[in-house]
């Protein structure tokens, strides 16, 4: 075999180790983001093993993936690739299935040096079959090699690394699969630094946003300002592109727009939806997830020209309740689709619970509605440390800090930790939290 040249370094066919070598100094140049490292991976293997190469990693729903795709000399088939994808799924969602599937759930590799073409497509969906038949591939294929490892880190298996060698100059050899199962850990391992990465960011973001809200909980009387700090707050901190706030009207059967934040339209004033019939009943319990295609298609979606015109893909509905009592929805909007996993859906429903306590309060104290103040749950006979304790822990601060803001040492702090958790029957710092907010113990 010809040997390969890579910026300036000529690689035997063997040489594995060169190869690790090259793909590595790419992937170190490159953005901790997981479609920045699954393109710079697969453009970077394709110059370096001609051939056009796949990457799927799969999303925080294990049952979808995202695909990508390079190939330098032939771009063509790379685009290709994500047409096809496109054109059968949802971007970003393909469904975890045929050979990747395979090789996910076996941990091990799938290696055939040369199928026929015809062959290869039979062992796509009827959906796929009936695509490259209305579009044939921009090239000539008569036959296809395809090797495709697992990525693994940490003893799990997040994704597959793969080559479609429809070339046949050089013709795949099994002895191609060993250095291709070292790239593909190489690429796991930048994928998992990644992601770990923009977990810490992630939290960092959402305990400002909690401390934010908190704030305007302690502070805040003008109903208003409250509203309009939650909504900026959420679109500021976190990755989202547009939130709304909807309260509940007097009769209880509609819920209206009264602060947005992110849109590039505006929406009528005073914008109303009805509970029973524009709002899925799961929504109105926890924070619910929809794709506004799923919605569009199940004509669920009252407000679609407006979510047209902003290209939104996700809504995430979280309710806002405060004394047991539903107030309203926070609805955030994303114009990519987003699975959101339950790390971050038990986050938004403390931050339901939170903000429908902030904009209960405001609502408490406006000269307004003097005289007019409900009666929440019994509250637990706390002291007064422990009341000042308990809000700092709703506003998510650490026992090292409360130790620290407080002046009290790190066992006292721990001491009265239990005997809160002893006052409010409740069995850890979150649920503490929930409970807090929720019932208006604060």
């Amino acid at each position: 075999m010809n040997p390969i040249r890579v910026a300036d370094v000529e690689f035997d066919s063997g040489a594995g180790d060169e190869r690790l070598a090259a793909v590595s100094r790419d992937l170190s140049a490159t953005a901790l983001d997981v479609p920045a490292i699954l393109a710079t991976a697969t453009s970077s293997l394709s110059r370096i093993r001609k051939a056009t190469w796949v990457a799927v990693i799969m999303n925080a729903d294990p049952g979808t993936s995202r695909v990508v795709a390079a190939d330098v000399d032939a771009p063509a088939v790379a685009d290709y690739i994500h047409t096809y994808v496109a054109a059968l799924f949802e971007p970003g969602r393909t469904p975890t299935a045929g050979l990747s599937q395979q090789v996910i759930e076996s941990g091990t590799a799938i290696f055939n040096p040369g199928v026929q073409y015809d062959e290869f497509v039979k062992v796509l969906s009827e959906n796929g079959r009936a695509f490259i038949q209305a579009n044939p591939p921009p090239v000539e294929v008569k036959s296809v090699g395809v090797l495709m490892v697992p990525m693994r880190v940490g003893g799990a298996t997040i994704g597959t690394l793969g080559m479609l060698d429809w070339r046949r100059d050089p013709l795949l050899v099994e002895a191609d699969v060993a250095w291709v199962q070292a790239v593909a850990d190489r690429v796991a391992l930048s994928l998992e630094h990644a992601r770990l990465v923009a977990t810490t960011h992630d939290r960092l973001e959402r305990m400002d946003l909690i401390r934010a809200i908190a704030l305007a909980n302690r502070y805040g009387q003008d109903l208003r300002l409250t509203l309009r700090v939650i909504v900026e707050q959420v679109t500021a901190r976190l990755v989202i592109d547009a939130a709304d706030i909807l309260l509940m009207s007097e009769a209880g059967s509609e819920l209206v727009v009264v602060a947005s934040a992110g849109f590039r339209s505006p929406s009528p004033p005073d914008y109303r939806l009805s509970v029973d019939a524009d709002m899925p009943a799961p929504s109105t319990a926890r924070p619910h997830v929809d794709h506004l295609a799923d919605l569009d298609r199940a004509g669920r979606n009252p407000r679609r020209s407006l979510f047209a015109r902003e290209g939104f893909q996700t809504v995430l509905r979280v309710p806002l309740h405060a004394r047991n009592k539903l107030l309203g929805m926070l609805e955030i909007y994303n114009r990519s689709l987003v699975d959101w996993d339950q790390d971050w859906l038990d986050f938004f429903e403390m931050l339901g619970d939170l903000a429908g306590v902030a904009i209960d309060y405001a609502v408490l104290t406006s000269p307004s509605e003097a005289g007019h103040r409900g009666t929440g749950a019994p509250q637990p006979e706390l002291s007064d440390l422990e009341t000042e304790m308990l809000r700092l822990i709703v506003e998510g601060f650490t026992n090292l800090e409360i130790s620290e803001r407080l002046h009290r040492s790190a066992n006292t702090i721990k001491f009265h930790v239990r005997r809160i958790l002893e006052k409010t029957s409740t069995s850890n710092r979150t649920e503490l939290a929930r409970r807090a907010t929720r019932e208006g113990w604060l």
